[in-house]
């Protein structure tokens, strides 16, 4: 297939959310602010935990400056999937076994607050983000899939109280693929536009008094008696406090977190919009959408029901995004043959973060405090665990939280290795090479 078959005359390479939160109109981003001399605090990444953070300390009146070495939000915070729910890496029958059922069950009951907490600031403070409460349908690729996922929402359901519809593969009507052996519906899920959630979150900060800085890039921080140096290609700024907010985009600066992540490159395409007859064809209840392989697709249509927005490739090394089309083009199809000629109006890149024990983190190293390693789950983890962060500098009593565990465990290098997670994505994608259905 050619690229004149697959990709839309208009095509861009960026993040479909993005654009449609700038609109058609929209002026281009301002040359960055002046720099401070001295704030109170400092913060490294202007995500949504940057700014959650940003607000919660200007809130309790601390001189905040948040610091981006690109365009302040446009990062990982605007390039997901949109999901917002309470997941995790961890299986919690699997967590039962390990730990115990009243510590996995304290840990999923966190993350159940954490959504819970998003959904009612989204709500309350008026986040025009097309909030919708959908639910999210997991679907299974073959019949082992959807035993194991059986069980473990089961679990769920009777020692968590999660609302689950189950959906075995004679009643498969969520998606309208064929490919699909059943799978759940999480019912208590929703989507959000993320760029315009991040957006939001933005406009919060600045409206509590917290000065946000893009183009701004730290090269440096160093450690004085009374605070912190940060330095930048565009001059010092003094600190009391330091916080690194970077998840997936964090680099030497801070050699200690990088040793602890591993970065993960994702992806995603957009298609050119088609009928809503098509749409509804392919995902008739307009929820979330994935399904439970290691190296997953994932999807949603966009808020008007025009577009497929759909994701994967997980863990591929960086290439042409014209590339990772034409391979998210195929996985489409593959699922969806009736979107075939269907033409690709974006395709983008952004990077999370995962830690070796799939557990995010909030914390303090030699003085600087972080938030990160949210495991595919940052929509709802990166504000909460970014106020976290700021509670603990402001010394407040409510700081504490499942996530200020400790140790953090160091990652391999070999886990941090592109060359070798795209090995070990490759190797899923053969692993649970989806079974077609029996006719």
């Amino acid at each position: 297939m050619n690229d004149g078959s697959i990709f839309a005359p208009d095509f861009k390479e960026m993040p479909y959310w993005i654009d449609a939160a700038r609109g058609p109109n929209a002026p281009p981003p301002s040359g960055p602010a002046s720099l401070p001399a001295k704030v109170d605090v400092a913060i490294v990444g202007a995500g949504l935990t940057g700014c959650a953070a940003a607000h919660e300390l200007a809130k309790g009146g601390r001189d905040t400056l948040v610091l981006d070495a690109n365009e302040p939000t446009e990062g990982a915070s605007s390039r997901n999937a949109g999901m917002l729910g309470w997941h995790s890496k961890h299986y919690f029958t699997e967590l039962c076994e390990k730990v115990g059922v009243d510590e996995a069950t304290r840990f999923f009951r966190e993350l159940r607050g954490i959504y819970d907490i998003t959904v009612k600031r989204i709500h309350d403070e008026k986040i025009d983000c097309d909030f919708r409460r959908n639910g999210r349908f997991l679907g299974a690729l073959t019949p082992k899939h959807y035993a194991r996922m059986r069980r473990e929402y089961e679990a769920r359901a009777r020692i968590l109280g999660e609302e689950i519809d189950f959906i075995p593969y004679s009643q498969q009507v969520e998606m309208g693929s064929k490919r699909y052996h059943g799978g759940v519906v999480v019912r208590d899920n929703a989507s959000i536009q993320p760029a315009k959630h991040v957006r939001g979150m933005r406009r919060r900060a600045e409206n509590a008094g917290a000065k946000i800085v893009g183009q701004t890039r730290v090269t440096a921080i160093r450690r004085e008696s009374d605070g912190f140096e940060v330095h930048t290609a565009r001059g010092v700024v003094k600190a009391r406090d330091v916080m690194i907010a970077t998840n997936g985009y964090t680099t030497a600066l801070t050699p200690w977190l990088v040793d602890r992540l591993v970065p993960i490159n994702a992806y995603m395409v957009a298609t050119e919009p088609m009928s809503e007859n098509l749409t509804g064809s392919i995902l008739p209840n307009h929820r979330m959408y994935a399904d439970n392989r290691r190296r997953s697709n994932y999807m949603q249509l966009s808020p008007d029901r025009k577009r497929l927005l759909f994701g994967g490739q997980v863990g591929q090394r960086p290439v042409s995004l014209r590339d990772i089309g034409r391979r998210l083009q195929r996985d489409m199809t593959m699922l969806f043959p009736e979107l075939e000629g269907v033409k690709l109006s974006y395709a983008w890149t952004g990077r999370c973060a995962a830690t070796w024990d799939y557990y995010p983190r909030v914390g303090v190293h030699e003085g600087m405090h972080y938030a990160l390693g949210y495991c595919f789950s940052g929509n709802a983890m990166g504000p909460y665990l970014g106020i976290k962060a700021a509670r603990r500098i402001l010394g407040a009593a409510d700081a504490d939280t499942f996530f200020n565990r400790t140790p953090f465990p160091y990652a391999p290098r070999y886990a941090r290795s592109e060359r070798l997670m795209e090995i070990l994505m490759s190797y899923y994608t053969w692993a649970d090479r989806p079974v077609a259905p029996a006719a």
